[in-house]
């Protein structure tokens, strides 16, 4: 559930809040063992055990984003950093229409240097899926945080499975037990050039009053091993976050938005955020444009280590760009006609050019008809 019903209410209106209550309500399921029902905790009880029963689950400690950031610090933008410049030009539809912002993702795939893929599935252990025998648990007993249960009914949360696809199916070499409440896209995968699985999860809980914590794991798929975690952001409230991570060189950039809607339209922290890891640590925490994002999608040349995000907000679709050594350009709109709200995807293409595909955003889908594309090629600032 990538967002709260008060948030599509807005929106969509009440038939479209019974769709998302209904599907959160399909991870309801009767407990069998009676005792084994987690009481509520307090909030500092609440913590300490997910912190315990992640490192648990994990085998690796799990330690904070660095110091003097910590979980809560971000640097914006810099005041002198240039607007985006690029040549725009429009042509016929090459492929699909970007993703609707409340579509569920359950996949994505991350290719690794050998140019073999990955794949990291978000779900319950779905046998058309998954391969059976991986061994790995999901029960009651074992989720990395505590639920309330609802009339005798507890939630049980869906969980990561990372590995390559056989005969089908996904074997999974690594697992990330619970993912939260929030269930839309909640991950993402990048696989760096020493064949290290990074993986990304918006922790988003209901019964921790929707709390984000944004996890940053990383594991050898070959030996099934975590080998490092952090938790790089935490939030109150949080009405979606969505994470995205990429790798280039030996560097891994992740991005994600938290936005909070909920009462007030103006939540102070809202907007998109990115941060680099590399052999030597973190970069610091840029917040690349503020506000309520409503979806965003990014991509990296893979000749030039340029990061391309777009960013779809009620006012308009905006671009920006972080170049390989770290210089950072100014959001600027990316036409002048994508005034409302659009769904929005890009991806490299040759030259250092990217495909950006928009979408103006209606209640059901039905055909690409209202889909545009875009070939952008940033220009020399």
């Amino acid at each position: 559930m990538g967002k709260t019903p008060s948030g599509y209410l807005n929106r969509y209106g009440l038939c479209f809040a019974g769709l998302i209550l209904f599907s959160f309500l399909v991870g309801w399921v009767p407990k069998g063992n009676p005792n084994a029902i987690q009481r509520r905790p307090t909030k500092a009880s609440d913590s300490e055990f997910e912190a315990t029963q992640t490192e648990k689950l994990l085998g690796v400690p799990v330690k904070n984003f660095p110091a003097p950031q910590g979980l809560t610090g971000f640097d914006e933008l810099p005041i002198n950093a240039p607007a985006f410049k690029f040549k725009l030009t429009g042509r016929p539809l090459s492929g699909p229409p970007p993703r609707v912002s409340f579509e569920t993702r359950p996949i994505v795939e991350a290719r690794a240097p050998d140019g073999s893929m990955y794949e990291a599935y978000c779900g319950r252990d779905d046998v058309a899926e998954i391969t059976p025998g991986h061994g790995f648990v999901s029960n009651f007993e074992n989720t990395r945080q505590r639920y309330d249960t609802h009339y005798g009914y507890g939630y049980q949360p869906e969980n990561v499975y990372i590995g390559k696809r056989e005969a089908g199916r996904i074997t999974p070499t690594l697992f990330f037990r619970d993912v939260g409440s929030h269930t839309t896209a909640p991950h993402y995968l990048a696989i760096d050039s020493e064949s290290l699985a990074h993986l990304v999860v918006a922790d988003v809980n209901i019964s921790q009053n929707n709390r984000l914590d944004l996890y940053w794991v990383i594991g050898d798929p070959r030996s099934g091993k975590w080998k490092a975690a952090w938790l790089i952001d935490r939030r109150g409230f949080t009405s979606w976050s969505h994470p995205w991570s990429g790798a280039w060189a030996n560097k891994v950039h992740v991005v994600w938005d938290w936005c909070d809607v909920s009462v007030n339209k103006r939540a102070p922290g809202m907007g998109a955020f990115h941060a680099e890891w590399s052999p030597n640590g973190f970069s610091r925490r840029v917040r690349v444009i503020s506000g309520p994002v409503e979806q965003f999608s990014a991509a990296i040349d893979s000749e030039s280590g340029r990061l391309m995000i777009v960013l779809a907000k009620n006012n308009g679709v905006y671009v920006v760009s972080r170049s390989a050594d770290g210089v950072w350009t100014r959001p600027v709109l990316l036409h002048p006609s994508l005034r409302q709200r659009n769904d929005i995807s890009v991806q490299e293409s040759k030259g250092g050019a990217f495909i950006i595909r928009t979408c103006s955003e209606t209640f059901i889908r039905t055909s690409s008809e209202t889909t545009k594309e875009w070939i952008l090629i940033p220009q020399r600032t």
